[in-house]
């Protein structure tokens, strides 16, 4: 295969604007003197920036476009909160947010085939972008099977030691971007709760974000929290070995890499039960924080309820065990990348055999 680095455009363009359909054109020009008029080709895009370049890709070539939903825009720009959507319209925006939300539609609408990871996101599509479902696969994240199952006490114990956490703690891991989105600042307030009644807590927030906002959250316990910033995979693997819970209680989410690591790592797990979280797994699979949602759409945690599941799970082995194992089988069946892989395979092929078709589009509830 031929890699083509493309650099990202210098400037900061306004909407529609000549410098946009420059950098458009650039990337075009240049794809033209890589890709072929004829052949087996498709085009998969990723971010709705790329909507000025798919539009003239497609009346360059005859091959499938497709795009992959890895994270939606309204959930960025109201949080989660999806009854902020009410009364937008998207055919005529007038502000910012409409646009952004109009440009992205447009990109779903002009791409032949969408890949989401998750059902809820195809719904979504369907019922407020006007999307035809058949135009429509979800294919769910997948992740090479880890051979974990020879670590021994010895070396847990070892990486403990190296590490500085003692044998006999209970390492609660957090593993990602640490932002209010993914619900870190009730995480700190429940852990530090916790704490009160279970002085062998320790909390791991591997990733980097906001330590700050952290920080803030918590009046004790400064010294059971553990920020690892950046770290080699190497690192972040060993990590994985030697904890024994995974949170994530995230506001809104999709199908994250980090929910699958813990899962092959068979790391029992508390997460939010949210859309997209909770087609990973089931009850018998992990224990659920139940979201609050208030009557304007806000989603919140009960951060005693978070507390309980911290301790719950953590005096009881027998449970982390099982759910470990539960969750570890789901992996094994659903998300590897062999059958992502595969998936992804046979869409591709179907797609190269169709024509691409003429798409009529509804308007949902005004947008």
């Amino acid at each position: 295969f031929i890699e083509a680095i493309i650099p990202r455009p210098l400037f900061h363009f306004a909407h529609n604007s000549r410098s946009e359909k420059r950098y458009a054109d650039s990337v075009v020009k240049l794809l033209s003197n890589l890709v072929p008029k004829t052949g087996q080709v498709i085009f998969q895009f990723n971010y709705i920036d790329d909507l000025p370049i798919i539009k003239l890709i497609k009346e360059s070539y005859d091959y499938p476009c497709i795009s992959i939903v890895h994270f939606a825009q309204w959930q960025q720009i109201f949080e989660g909160n999806k009854a902020k959507l009410t009364n937008l319209n998207l055919d005529n925006p007038k502000n910012n947010i409409e646009f952004t939300l109009s440009q992205e539609r447009e990109m779903y609408r002009q791409s032949d085939h969408i890949i989401s990871v998750t059902r809820y996101m195809k719904d979504f599509l369907v019922n407020e972008y006007g999307i035809s479902s058949e135009k429509i696969t979800v294919i769910k994240n997948g992740l090479t099977q880890i051979n974990n199952n020879q670590v021994s006490e010895k070396e847990t114990t070892e990486i403990r030691r190296r590490f500085g956490f003692g044998e006999h703690e209970i390492i609660l891991l957090f593993s990602g971007r640490i932002d209010a989105c993914k619900g870190i600042n009730y995480l700190m307030e429940a852990f530090e709760q916790a704490c009160i009644k279970n002085n062998s807590l320790r909390l791991v927030m591997l990733g980097q974000g906001s330590i700050q906002d952290c920080q803030k959250r918590i009046q004790s316990c400064f010294g059971k929290v553990t920020y690892t910033g950046f770290l080699p995979r190497e690192t972040v693997t060993e990590f994985y070995k030697i904890a024994d819970i995974g949170i994530v209680p995230s506001v809104y989410d999709h199908c994250p890499y980090s929910v699958l690591e813990m899962m092959a790592n068979r790391i029992p797990l508390i997460m939010s039960r949210i859309n997209g979280l909770d087609e990973l797994l089931s009850d018998d699979e992990c224990l659920f924080i139940n979201p609050i949602i208030s009557d304007e759409g806000d989603i919140a945690f009960n951060v005693e309820e978070m507390s309980e599941l911290i301790l719950s799970l953590a005096s009881n082995k027998d449970l982390r065990a099982r759910l470990a194992e539960n969750s570890y089988g789901t992996f094994k069946r659903r998300f590897t990348s062999a059958s992502m892989g595969e998936e992804m395979r046979n869409l591709f092929y179907s797609l190269l055999k169709q024509r691409k078709p003429e798409v009529k589009y509804e308007t949902s509830q005004g947008r």
